[in-house]
């Protein structure tokens, strides 16, 4: 049995978390020093967002989506699916990834501020 991870450019919804944590890990540890990153949790929400972002783009760019509402689902499901990952098109990725970052730059910043601990 052959289990279909992702069609076409779909991979890259794995790929833009990884290389968006990199390029701003590296951007902000370079910039400014690693000690910004330990007492700042919250950056790696930033980049998690901006993954999201990315993800979203592209994947309504290259699965010819761009004309359709964000909130039309089934007009997007039945719309041409080249760019997959685990059987669902790459833009429908960037929700849960768009929570996810919500939540590490909130739980982040309240970190930062000394609320949790």
């Amino acid at each position: 049995m052959i289990i279909i991870i992702w069609k076409g450019r779909g991979y890259w919804a794995f790929l833009f978390p990884i290389l968006f944590l990199g390029v701003l890990g590296l951007f902000v540890s370079l910039t400014f020093g690693e000690r910004r990153l330990d007492d700042n949790p919250w950056i790696y929400g930033v980049a998690l967002l901006g993954a999201a972002a990315a993800t979203w783009a592209f994947g309504r760019r290259w699965n010819g989506t761009e004309r359709l509402k964000p909130w039309d689902i089934r007009g997007a499901m039945r719309y041409r699916r080249h760019h997959t990952m685990f059987a669902l098109p790459m833009e429908f990725w960037a929700a849960p990834l768009a929570l996810f970052g919500a939540w590490v730059l909130i739980s982040g910043i309240l970190t930062s501020l000394g609320v949790l601990r």
